[in-house]
């Protein structure tokens, strides 16, 4: 375990147990850190295709924290290797010395839902802080997620646009500010059946429609360009010594990462999530951001049916 300091700070306990093991047989080669994409399932898809592609016994295993304890849990040795998505704490591990961001491997995508009846009249807003503000001052209910992961903190940069900290003034917003520790998925189905608005993100809502969990929400904003603030891409970090250590557990923290960012590793990113949802959860590197949109649409029989698709089942 490190004796490194870090200005980085943790919220909640870091787990240093494997949630999930892939793999048949073996020793465990790598541990991966990682909270919102394996728990849609896509850490499991990678790990297990990777060890495929070894022809070799192996285990891989996965434990799951927010982003910020995603990093912790590295500086502390619980893992080999930390997929996270925040750019600054990222660059702050990176100056300290403990850890090297190898660079992106996939994007996520931050997206704002809410019920399709729309009380607050998001459709027509003209940006997404004008789309925050008509939820602040219709007072019409809200969800956030208070535990200091990637999403919460996204979330507050973009109340910060429009001057408000709904956070810090619960006298006066709590009839419709509400707060909760729950989990990505679990968040998104209190605010799906609550009728709130929400920031979630793609993989997420894709996630939960195709487990028929989510029937009522849609999406009112989401990024349609790279550099958009609600873009939610996945780097991969890992300690500097992984770098040129001859060690097994060094060779497979390099091997998994040229894996992932290899055509093959790539082409399970892009594709993930189509046989169910008919639409990819993620997007590759290659694309920056994801070439079909969610905005308009609806959870309806575990797919995510648009507007224009509902137009036509009914004619």
């Amino acid at each position: 375990m490190s004796s490194r300091s870090t200005a980085i700070v943790s919220h909640g306990e870091i787990d240093a147990n494997a949630l999930e093991t892939y793999g048949k047989a073996g020793d465990v080669l790598l541990r991966i850190g990682n909270g919102g994409a394996g728990a849609t399932g896509l850490v499991k898809e990678l790990a297990q295709d990777y060890l495929e592609s070894r022809h070799k016994d192996g285990l891989i295993e996965w434990m799951c924290n927010h982003s910020r304890n995603t990093q912790l849990a590295l500086l502390k040795g619980f893992i080999d290797f930390a997929l996270t998505y925040e750019r600054d704490q990222e660059a702050l591990a990176q100056a300290e010395g403990w850890s090297y961001t190898a660079g992106c491997v996939f994007h996520d995508h931050f997206c704002l839902a809410g019920p399709p009846s729309d009380p607050a009249g998001l459709a027509s807003a003209d940006s997404l802080t004008d789309a925050f503000e008509r939820i602040a001052a219709s007072g019409c209910l809200f969800h956030s997620r208070a535990d200091h992961s990637a999403t919460m903190w996204k979330e507050r940069e973009i109340w910060s646009l429009t001057g408000r900290e709904p956070w810090e003034d619960q006298a006066s917003t709590s009839s419709w500010y509400k707060t909760s520790l729950l989990s990505p998925p679990e968040a998104l189905k209190g605010a799906d059946a609550a009728g709130a608005y929400f920031l979630t993100d793609r993989s997420t809502v894709l996630r939960q429609t195709g487990l028929g969990t989510i029937s009522n929400s849609t999406i009112f904003f989401e990024p349609t360009q790279p550099r958009d603030i609600l873009m939610n891409s996945c780097y991969a970090s890992f300690s500097p010594e992984m770098a040129e250590a001859d060690t097994p557990v060094a060779h497979h923290v390099r091997d998994f990462f040229l894996y992932l960012v290899s055509p093959r590793g790539q082409a399970v990113i892009r594709d993930y999530g189509i046989a169910q949802t008919g639409l990819p959860l993620f997007a590759p590197v290659e694309d920056g951001v994801a070439l079909t949109r969610l905005r308009g649409g609806r959870p309806i029989g575990g797919k995510w049916v648009k507007d224009a698709e509902l137009t036509k089942a009914r004619l």
